[in-house]
């Protein structure tokens, strides 16, 4: 029960601080659309609920050996949570004339990850995906998903900027789900040198792509 409340509290104290920051930094004027991807956001949590379910039926979430870890960690995990972020940022706010670019992008980004990081996260907390996860997890995947997020946000800004769309978005979802599939996977080790290689590599990567969308954006 511990772990569930916290699983809560955490993605919930990120969204109130993510809209402050954003209220205190940028000027935005259509604050109705921010709502509307934090919905939505909650909503693409469908995707891997439809996949882990598949994946249920064909007893692939039964992770007896390296194969079947790997294949639901990519596959359902990986695959799926970042597909459904992704189809929503991609066709139902790219398209608004207020997506600019990378900027923007990461920003509706963030808020699609951190709408369905609030439903998903007490659902790897209570066992509903595969098994029960760490406390390790439940701590960083909130982080973590934010970095996904940027890195998606960040390629489909550029796409839309360098009129490049489908490279560009492809770039980021497959960037995207491969490390949030990795992330999942080493998060069923104790493999904690892994653990902080990954994390340094991943934090740099979305460091970096943020520097760059704010020099886009000057």
């Amino acid at each position: 029960m511990q772990s569930i409340l916290i699983s809560l509290l955490i993605p919930a104290l990120l969204i109130v601080a993510a809209f402050i920051f954003l209220r205190q930094k940028f000027d935005i004027r259509r604050w109705n659309l921010l709502f509307q991807a934090l919905f939505f956001g909650i909503l693409s949590v469908i995707v891997i609920i439809l996949l882990d379910q598949f994946a249920r039926f064909m007893e692939w979430n039964m992770l007896r050996n390296l194969k079947r870890t790997g294949f639901y960690s990519f596959v359902v995990v990986g695959f799926g949570a970042e597909l459904g972020k992704f189809i929503v940022l991609r066709y139902i706010f790219l398209t608004k004339k207020q997506f600019r670019g990378p900027v923007d992008g990461v920003i509706y980004s963030l808020i699609i990850s951190l709408g369905y990081t609030l439903v998903a996260l007490p659902m790897f907390a209570s066992g509903i995906f595969s098994s029960p996860v760490k406390m390790q997890f439940i701590i960083l995947y909130p982080i973590a998903n934010i970095a996904f997020s940027v890195i998606t946000g960040f390629f489909a800004g550029l796409g839309k900027l360098r009129r490049n769309r489908l490279i560009d978005s492809l770039s980021g979802l497959g960037t995207a789900t491969f490390l949030h599939g990795f992330f999942y996977f080493i998060n069923l080790t104790d493999e904690y040198t892994i653990y902080l290689l990954y994390g340094l590599g991943t934090l740099f990567i979305s460091a970096i792509l943020l520097l760059k969308a704010r020099n886009m954006k000057l």
